[in-house]
């Protein structure tokens, strides 16, 4: 499957759909927000998406988003781009149920403890990170 950097166009065919890690889904105009921003990176996979946030060199990078059937592929491609930007880790919020966690793992994710409250009251999420 190519995986590519968003363009407009793209984007319609992620919104709304559902976040893998447990977080909301994203609007098209979020989505175009995400797009424009130098501090943020949206891959694109077929109808599989991500959303990185980039902090800064030297600091970390965030998956906000992760979307689709790809999310292994689209996690790759987020690393390589999280490493031009001069992040040294990408980290994660995920809910405890989600299916996404044993893919994590299974690519050198490791969980680094819980948030109380994160997506709500009494729904934690699982910190993850991964360090490049």
């Amino acid at each position: 499957m190519k995986i590519k950097e968003a363009k407009l166009n793209d984007l319609r065919s992620v919104e709304g759909k559902e976040n893998l890690l447990g977080g909301p889904s994203f609007s098209l105009s979020a989505l175009e927000m995400f797009m424009m921003a130098p501090d943020f990176t949206v891959q694109i996979a077929g109808e599989s998406a991500a959303v990185l946030y980039h902090e800064g060199r030297g600091g970390k990078s965030r998956v906000l988003l992760l979307t689709g059937t790809a999310p292994l592929e689209l996690l790759q491609a987020m690393e390589e781009a999280a490493r031009r930007s001069g992040t040294v880790k990408i980290t994660l919020e995920a809910s405890p149920e989600s299916t996404a966690i044993p893919n994590l793992r299974s690519v050198g994710y490791s969980e680094k403890g819980t948030v109380a409250n994160y997506f709500g009251k009494d729904r934690p999420a699982v910190y993850l990170e991964r360090l490049l």
